[in-house]
């Protein structure tokens, strides 16, 4: 029996050393370590004898967090480059060492770990980051008893930049090159034209330059951020109105500053190194480089291409309709010799005229996209599963005898800023499992108490693709029932 075990979203990032309320989900009290060491060292010893190969599936590593330096995190935007993504990740890997002595378990059993780049860690697709990360691993492999030397266990840590395709015809991949807001051009090399900086993205200049600097949100958890303006002011009054921190200072600095950043790394579509993107991916992943031409058209456009929507996710646009408005108002009312107020009043009425004539598409939207990227993927690839990241939300179904499913997320998600409330009380994994006759099974299954079993889903968390959530097919063994998980 040959198993893939799937995972993604851990968002580990170096550890906060404060104790307030401040970046408490950085703290190490909502660290997922715990509960990821727990759930690797029960699968070892499900599949004890079988092979398996555990895929990290992209944004394991939060290179977009804050950084820690001299005791106290430091806001950043360091260059994306090796020389600062690689100390980097070394950070991360100390805070997180109980994580890397569990991998290495795992590799120093004999088995395989993959690590896929997300949106947040695409760092990890760099040679210097990606031999950070296999040394530290190896270590650990060598630590745990393992008697291999030193580069056979290294053979057993694999590195993606894009997608990564199994024997067996799973393909797993994170999933953000679907999401404009995510994407890049060229995932196998995603720089900056001839410059070794890595592009960045609309939802990568977000996490550095908002949300991260809004130490009373959780970046983990949309609805902590994704407010109404209403519901910013609540925020606001709640949670800023008497501390030394600011919300509105960090906001306009950041959303002026990603935008002129994305101005500034905006260049035009080139073939050859789109061609030598796809011959690159064709060599790491085993696939024909037609099918990798035929995934990559799948690709969303990013975001920096059209800075109006740019500047619609930012709110810079509403921001220039209110000064706008306001100008506007104040100087007719000079003319007509009213008070500078009557014409100002403009402005808020004009904001909520917009509002209603362009709605704002919601994010679910986004994550539909992802999802009918997807069953694409699968056509392309003839795949018997795949398996996505990217949109924290757990999915699992089999449709037509193929497997499409999404690892949810292990990050920090709480719905409570004091991060004692969790906001599920299970982590997802998706377990696929193939056997001598070419059957393959599984799908969606949680980590809850320390034992694997099914995954509950809660009844707003239906989808909205059509699909549903459907039962392994008829004839397909399901893991839970293969295996023996435990009560």
């Amino acid at each position: 029996m040959r198993h893939v075990v799937v995972v993604s979203d851990l968002h580990l990032c170096e550890l906060e050393p404060g104790s307030g309320l401040w970046m408490r989900y950085r703290q190490a009290a909502a660290s997922p370590d715990g509960e990821l060491v727990a759930m690797i060292d029960r699968l070892r010893a499900e599949v004890r004898g079988d092979a398996l190969e555990l895929v990290l599936n992209g944004d394991v590593f939060d290179f977009d967090a804050p950084r820690v330096l001299g005791g106290r995190s430091v806001f950043h935007d360091q260059p994306r480059d090796a020389a600062h993504s690689a100390p980097m990740l070394a950070a991360i890997l100390h805070d997180h060492a109980p994580f890397v002595d569990a991998i290495g378990r795992v590799v120093a059993d004999g088995h395989t770990v993959v690590f896929i780049a997300g949106n947040h860690d695409l760092a990890i697709g760099l040679p210097e980051v990606r031999a950070v990360l296999t040394d530290r691993v190896v270590r650990a492999a060598a630590r745990a008893g393992a008697t291999a030397s030193d580069e056979a266990l290294a053979a057993r840590v694999l590195h993606r930049a894009w997608f990564h395709r199994t024997p067996d015809g799973v393909v797993v991949e994170h999933g953000n090159q679907y999401d404009a807001y995510c994407s890049v051009r060229h995932p196998m090399a995603p720089f900056r034209g001839d410059r070794p900086e890595l592009q960045p993205t609309l939802g990568s200049l977000a996490a550095r330059h908002l949300v991260g600097r809004m130490g009373f949100f959780n970046p983990n958890v949309e609805t902590s951020y994704m407010l109404s303006g209403l519901g910013y002011v609540a925020h606001w009054a709640r949670h800023y109105l008497i501390s030394r921190h600011s919300i509105a200072v960090p906001w306009l600095v950041g959303a002026l500053k990603s935008f002129a950043i994305l101005c500034l790394a905006r260049e035009p579509a080139s073939r050859a190194r789109r061609e030598a993107d796809l011959a690159a991916a064709a060599r790491e992943t085993g696939a024909t480089p037609r099918e990798v031409a035929r995934h990559a058209r799948l690709f969303a456009p990013p975001a920096g291409a059209v800075l109006a929507r740019v500047a619609r996710e930012l709110w810079l646009d509403r921001l220039a309709v209110v000064a706008f408005a306001g100008a506007t108002g104040v100087a007719i009312a000079a003319v007509a010799g009213l008070p500078a107020l009557v014409g100002a009043a403009l402005a808020p009425a004009a904001l909520i005229a917009y509002q209603l004539a362009i709605p704002k598409a919601p994010l679910e939207t986004n994550w539909r996209r992802v999802r009918r990227a997807a069953r694409s993927v699968a056509k392309v690839h003839r795949a018997r599963a795949v398996v996505f990241g990217h949109t924290h939300t757990a999915e699992g179904a089999w449709d037509g005898g193929v497997f499409f499913g999404n690892t949810g997320s292990w990050s920090a998600a709480y719905a409570d800023l004091e991060c004692t409330k969790p906001l599920e009380d299970q982590r997802p994994v998706v377990w696929l499992s193939s056997g001598a006759d070419g059957s393959i099974s599984g799908g969606l299954v949680a980590f809850r108490r320390g034992q694997f079993g099914p995954f509950h889903r809660a009844p707003a968390a239906a989808p909205s693709s059509g699909v549903g959530w459907l039962p392994a097919p008829v004839g397909s063994r399901a893991a839970l029932a293969d295996l023996d998980f435990g009560a």
